[in-house]
């Protein structure tokens, strides 16, 4: 018995310790024309495997130890490609797809040497590119791609505290574009705050992206109604050899994906999810409780070689509990609105190659859910908010290589827009100082009912000239109607150049104009219909510097010129305000409901940004290492209809991130994330028995709005990765420790009506997690 027993255990035992061998098998095309390329040089560096594409522009290897490869593509007429980071793995096959970028040197017989930085082969500034591997294991980033996206350069830090509003450059939590395989999508985050594209956490798992694309400024004509970024995801195929999965337990949430083939020629990934943070909120005994779950669904088929569908469907369902059984519960949950949200992105998109190019057409359905309210201490209702925001978006566009140095691109695209918004008021309200006020106060109609469906239609052309080796130029004109507000039509040229000086230092510089449209709940005002759309005049300018394959250097100043921006016109009560400005929190009665703009507005703020950045990246290669280093420093200000110029609330003079990362070997890794930044302005917040130039007044507004700033703060995060690769199964357990000098970041300072304090400190210290994912 008891040999037989110790057979067993040896058997599963080397059965979990055997591993079969990986592979590693896609797709290389023309990354602006989309043909599948035959004959493409590709090698595993480090090694002696090699292979070539065949007609279909596929490839493929087999019989590889599990463990983390890089590739190096090369093909005549086309910019040398390598891919760091391609993990291969037993549990099953990774699907690289690879676009190779034509190059202007005609002959056979020069090959430019490559690199791995994908934005070295762009002609617009500003772009910076990440693999799904470098946001999975980024320190501090919950495997959250626009977590880990708002500490690159350019984006500053929102002292709010959970939260994921991408401030970029000067801008607001508004001018920010979400691009999921070629549709828009208006925000990709949970617990969104209306009319921005902020929340808490991304609802996109990260298991289904492939590569995300960060553009701070500069970027083309094809991407409109956004004033500051642009954040392009490409998502991955799901396997087709077999069904398999992955299931996960994080700090936050625990969740699990199911794919594999569809039919013959499609495939499939579905992912569900649900945070834990009831459980944790609950047995800590806070007042409040957010939950939240999400559902993703991708697909793709095949209809021929030339022909594929793709399909997408994100959900997401939040909602807040509250638990006032306790005075001082009651009194701090009076502060924070009742909150609901649904949010919903369904579509599908087609693509058919043709002759030198190919045609592109999507249809996407956006639905945004929300339902807001607030109820004073005793459980009082004084204001709701139920509002339906649904998007239906149709594009069409079309690329043609006219030669080997001309290619074309034009779009076409129509949204219609159902906005039906239900905002009530009691006639007397909770204000920010805790003092029951007629709503007239703060310049709101109490009864807001707004029903309506209006277009916005759009159009663009670009062309791409490859002029010769030193200079590549993209030039675009960009048109947008939008039929909900009085003057609808606005055109934004913008042109893009790249000097190459040599196969090391490259040099770029774009200029353009950048229109956005109020955002639907500023409407809900009728007499806002006269606001015009948002414009942002804007110059890039930088500079590259390839040291090595695995090594980049770059400088770039920027200047945004922004006019036509909504601000309040009641003398004192409004006036001071650009809308902006706000929307890195819910609003309610804490802000005097100033985030939902429901007030009257005029396009008359102006402001200003500008700065400079530096960053040093290393990318992994066969020295185990990676990292980046970057330092901004910037200003950035807004004049309001009042006349007076405020600095802009997000305004960080500097800003300096440092993260590596140290592979040890195939089961080990270990990297971390430090952070220093200046403090952005804020209001000072007084106890009302304490304020002696307003005595009751929490704040003393509009003559000290912003007039202070919070103290430098800098967080240092580590994570430790522990790999283990089975036979047919992969563990992956790490531990992330955020704020591991546990520093009491300063946040904006906050009356507690509960205990007759200032609130300041950040309460949260270190921060340590725990995840387990399984994949098989």
């Amino acid at each position: 018995m008891i040999r037989k027993l110790i057979i067993l255990i040896f058997l599963v035992y080397a059965d979990l310790n055997a591993q079969n061998p990986g592979v590693i098998r896609g797709e290389v095309t023309d990354a602006k024309t989309k043909e599948k390329l035959w004959g493409v040089n590709i090698t595993i560096l480090s090694t002696t495997k090699g292979t070539t594409t065949s007609k279909s522009g596929r490839y493929q290897f087999d019989n590889l130890q599990p463990g983390n490869y890089r590739l190096q593509f090369s093909y005549i007429g086309y910019d040398t490609y390598l891919k760091t980071d391609v993990i291969v793995t037993s549990s099953k096959p990774v699907l690289l797809d690879v676009e190779l970028t034509p190059d202007a040197i005609e002959g056979e017989e020069i090959v430019i040497t490559g690199s791995y930085f994908e934005s070295v082969n762009k002609t617009q500034p500003s772009v910076l590119a990440l693999s799904r591997e470098e946001v999975r294991r980024f320190p501090g980033g919950f495997e959250d791609v626009v977590r880990t996206v708002s500490t690159l350069p350019g984006v500053a830090v929102n002292t709010s505290g959970g939260r994921n509003d991408l401030i970029v450059r000067g801008g607001g939590p508004s001018e920010n574009l979400y691009i999921i395989n070629g549709m828009e999508v208006p925000n990709i985050n949970h617990f969104a705050t209306q009319g921005t594209a902020g929340g808490t956490l991304s609802f996109l798992n990260l298991d289904f992206v492939n590569n995300v694309e960060f553009s701070t400024g500069g970027f083309p004509a094809r991407y409109g109604d956004k004033l500051s970024s642009v954040t392009n995801l490409t998502l991955r195929r799901g396997r087709d050899d077999r069904l398999g999965g992955k299931a996960l337990v994080s700090a936050t949430q625990f969740g699990a994906n199911i794919e594999g083939p569809l039919w013959q020629n499609g495939d499939f990934i579905v992912s569900a999810r649900r945070s834990y943070l009831d459980f944790i909120f609950k047995a800590a005994g806070l007042a409040f409780i957010p939950t939240y779950t999400d559902v993703n669904i991708i697909g793709q088929y095949r209809l021929s070689d030339n022909d594929q569908l793709n399909f997408l469907n994100l959900t997401a369902i939040d909602d807040v509990t509250k638990n006032n059984d306790k005075r001082k519960d009651r009194i701090f949950n009076a502060g924070l609105m009742d909150n609901r949200q649904y949010q919903s992105v369904t579509g599908l998109s087609y693509r058919r190659l043709i002759h030198k190019g190919y045609i592109q057409s999507a249809a996407n359905w956006n639905v945004s859910k929300f339902n807001f309210g607030q109820k004073d201490t005793s459980g009082v209702p004084f204001f709701r908010s139920n509002a339906r925001e649904w998007e239906w978006n149709g594009n069409l566009e079309v690329y043609r290589f006219l030669s080997r140095k001309v290619g074309m691109l034009g779009g076409i695209s129509v949204k219609a827009v159902y906005n039906d918004n239900q905002t009530l008021f009691a006639d007397t309200i909770v204000d920010l100082n805790g003092r029951y006020i007629p709503i007239s106060a703060i310049g709101v109609n109490p009864d807001n009912r707004y029903r309506n469906t209006f277009f916005k239609y759009s159009g663009y052309t670009e062309t791409d000239w490859l002029a010769s080796y030193r200079w590549n130029f993209n030039a675009g004109l960009r048109f947008d109607q939008y039929t909900f507000i009085n003057k609808g039509l606005y055109f934004s040229p913008r042109l893009a150049v790249r000097y190459r000086v040599n196969d090391y230092w490259t040099l770029k510089t774009s200029a353009g104009i950048y229109h956005q449209s109020p955002s639907y709940v500023w409407v809900v005002n009728s007499n806002n219909r006269s606001l015009e759309a948002l414009r942002n005049s804007m110059i890039v300018m930088g500079a590259e510097y390839i040291m090595r394959t695995d090594w980049k250097a770059g400088i770039e100043g920027y200047y945004k010129k922004y006019s036509k921006l909504p601000t309040g016109t009641i003398p004192g009560i409004n006036d001071y305000i650009v809308m902006t400005n706000t929307g890195t929190g819910f609003g309610g009665r804490e802000d005097n409901f100033q985030s939902f703009g429901l007030f009257d507005l005029v396009s008359e703020a102006t402001g200003e940004s500008y700065g400079v950045e530096f960053l040093i990246q290393k990318k992994y290669s066969e020295t185990p290492y990676y990292g980046q280093i970057s330092l901004t420093i910037g200003k950035s200000s807004v004049r309001a209809a009042n006349g007076k110029t405020y600095p802009n609330p997000y305004d960080q003079r500097v800003i300096f991130n440092l993260y590596c990362g140290y592979k040890l070997n195939s089961k080990w890794e270990f990297s971390g994330k430090y952070r220093f930044f200046t403090g952005a302005p804020f209001t000072p917040v007084y106890r009302p028995t304490e304020n002696l130039s307003n005595p009751g007044f929490v704040q003393n507004l509009p003559d000290e709005y912003l007039s202070k700033r919070l103290s430098s703060t800098h967080i240092l995060d580590l994570r430790i990765d522990r790999y283990f690769n089975y036979r047919t199964w992969r563990l992956v357990v790490f531990a992330d420790v955020q704020n591991v000098l546990n520093f009491k970041t300063e946040n904006r300072p906050r009356y507690n009506f509960a205990e007759d304090t200032i609130d300041s400190r950040s309460r949260i210290g270190i921060l340590p997690s725990i995840g387990i994912s399984a994949e098989f």
